[in-house]
């Protein structure tokens, strides 16, 4: 029987509630928590965090908050629909624009896999963003640039994208196994790249 108090939630999708449990989970390094503490960091109900949680120990993914079977879980999560929205910008000179740049944001895919494994060319400059800061971005981006198909492709998702994120040569990416994600839905080459990430954090094959 569930004798914990409600946790305040915001107005979240039900894949982003999910998506913010499998982050907690797969955090690096790895902690031990509560069923309960997940739910509060995810901002979810402990009733419905339990259901998930629960779900993915009966099938052997994880043993309380410890993962076990790390390419399963993020298999699901690869499969989920994705909700994130973006524009593309053509910009000269994007790491300078990162860089100066005052706003907050975090790199993944191609860019910042190259800063963390070094396997792919910087062929896009992706960023998650807030959506505050949206106006922001766009008239900080088409000021350097042009608007359209070009080298960087701004996303706006859940601000829980940015939790567990780190900084490395001067730049914020995501969290690992945020990166391992997005690079798996990217496809392609980037597929590549991420089972890489995959081994050297989770696996060790």
């Amino acid at each position: 029987m569930d004798t914990h108090p409600e946790i305040e939630i915001k107005n979240l999708a039900p894949i982003q509630k999910i998506e913010r449990i499998y982050r907690i989970l797969l955090s690096i390094p790895a902690q031990k928590r509560s069923w309960y503490a997940i739910a509060k960091e995810a901002n979810v109900s402990y009733g419905w965090a339990y259901k998930v949680l629960k779900g993915l120990q009966e099938k052997g993914i994880i043993n309380g908050s410890a993962i076990t079977a790390p390419s399963e879980l993020f298999y699901i999560w690869v499969k989920r629909p994705v909700l994130t929205k973006y524009r593309e910008y053509h910009v000269p000179g994007p790491e300078e624009m990162i860089t100066s740049s005052k706003l907050e944001y975090a790199l993944t895919t191609y860019a910042a896999e190259h800063l963390l494994g070094k396997y792919l060319f910087k062929r896009y400059y992706d960023i998650y963003i807030k959506s505050q800061d949206a106006g922001k971005w766009h008239l900080y981006l088409s000021s350097l640039g042009y608007v359209g198909k070009g080298n960087v492709r701004v996303f706006i998702e859940d601000e829980h994208v940015f939790w567990d994120n780190r900084k490395i040569n001067g730049y914020n990416i995501v969290s690992i196994q945020q990166l391992i994600v997005d690079l798996k839905r990217e496809g392609g080459e980037c597929t590549e790249a991420a089972d890489l990430l995959l081994r050297r954090f989770y696996t060790g094959d």
